[in-house]
């Protein structure tokens, strides 16, 4: 079950070194040419961090909105250490019924703790049973 007391719950840290195949396949894969600066929406594709006794997103979920902040430029090579925090959980009714929103925080810091980039993602839950 997804409320409102899950607000404020933080995943484990991650922490990646981007190789420069990451970004090569990443590049190719959305259609651009690939040189030695990375894809500004690679951010993305990062292995999602988990949260303890809840997995997200959950069956049936929808995307629904995505926004990345960066504080510099992603380098090739540099290792980030990132997380994830749930910001907000809220219910709406809308044209496929009842919904909860979940919002989501990751941010990523290189290895001197400095903010390299946050984003903000909103997961849409159909109620239970709705989404079959």
């Amino acid at each position: 079950m997804i409320g409102k007391e899950l607000i404020g719950l933080e995943s484990e840290s991650i922490q990646l070194q981007i190789q420069p195949e990451l970004g090569r396949r990443f590049a190719e894969a959305i259609g651009i040419p690939f040189g030695d600066q990375l894809p500004p929406t690679l951010v993305c594709t990062l292995k999602h961090a988990g949260f303890p006794g809840i997995q997200l997103p959950l069956p049936g979920m929808i995307h629904g909105e995505q926004k990345i902040t960066y504080h510099r430029q992603l380098r090739i090579g540099e290792t980030l250490t990132y997380k994830r925090c749930i910001k907000d959980v809220y219910d709406r009714v809308g044209k496929l019924g009842n919904m909860t929103f979940i919002v989501l925080e990751t941010t990523g810091y290189d290895k001197v703790g400095e903010l390299v980039f946050s984003s903000s993602t909103t997961l849409i839950a159909p109620a239970k049973g709705e989404a079959e």
